[in-house]
């Protein structure tokens, strides 16, 4: 298996640790941290719509997000992404809604002059560069060893964002009333072909 084809995922209970480790390392930084691991696992977002979310995309008064088209992953066909509204939580899992309350309600965020929900010290939004450094910096102060999809030991240094995404895919196929559609949906993969080929492996395991 080559390296570009190597999924790295975790449990929820490995999210968790990641969660607290968000406090551990404290600062100012801790709530925004912890909200990063929860939503990019909850929702499923890559990278590059992590750090372009804004706080405008919630409707906590309707436990949904709503999901621009124009920060999502353009594919190179005509069948380009349009905005779609998701909703938070739909496992129970992460307690979502009330950790979004409480980080918005903040002297901290609201101390910030733009709307993004990830800013960081130095500018209203994280790159995608530092939002990476923070999972792996997290995962790390936990002990959190990935899963690697070629059974081989994984290194807490391994953790990135997209392994949040894959973990998603993961606890959503431990429900054997899960299909891979709705993997799919969840995920937004343009294809099923797509779901298929990266996480029917994943199914009761």
């Amino acid at each position: 298996m080559s390296e570009q084809t190597i999924h790295r995922r975790v449990t929820v209970d490995q999210i968790d640790q990641m969660r607290d480790a968000s406090h551990d390392i404290g600062g100012n930084l801790a709530d925004r941290n912890e909200v990063l691991v929860v939503v990019a696992s909850d929702f499923g977002l890559r990278v590059g719509e992590l750090n372009q979310l804004k706080r405008s995309h919630f409707r906590l008064d309707e436990d949904s997000l709503l999901l621009p088209a124009d920060i999502q992953k353009d594919y190179p066909t005509q069948q380009s992404p349009t905005s779609v509204t998701m909703e938070i939580d739909p496992f129970r899992l992460f307690n979502t809604k009330r950790l979004l309350q409480r980080y918005f309600d903040s002297e901290w965020w609201q101390a910030q002059e733009g709307d993004y929900v990830f800013p960081s010290r130095e500018s209203e939004q994280m790159t995608t560069e530092s939002i990476r450094n923070v999972i792996e910096q997290l995962a790390v102060e936990a002990d959190v060893s990935p899963r690697r999809s070629d059974g081989e030991p994984a290194d807490p240094s391994e953790a990135h964002p997209h392994m949040l995404r894959h973990s998603l895919a993961s606890y959503m196929l431990q429900d054997e009333d899960t299909r891979l559609i709705d993997v799919r949906n969840r995920l937004r993969h343009r294809s099923i072909a797509t779901t298929e080929r990266v996480y029917e492996h994943y199914q009761k395991r």
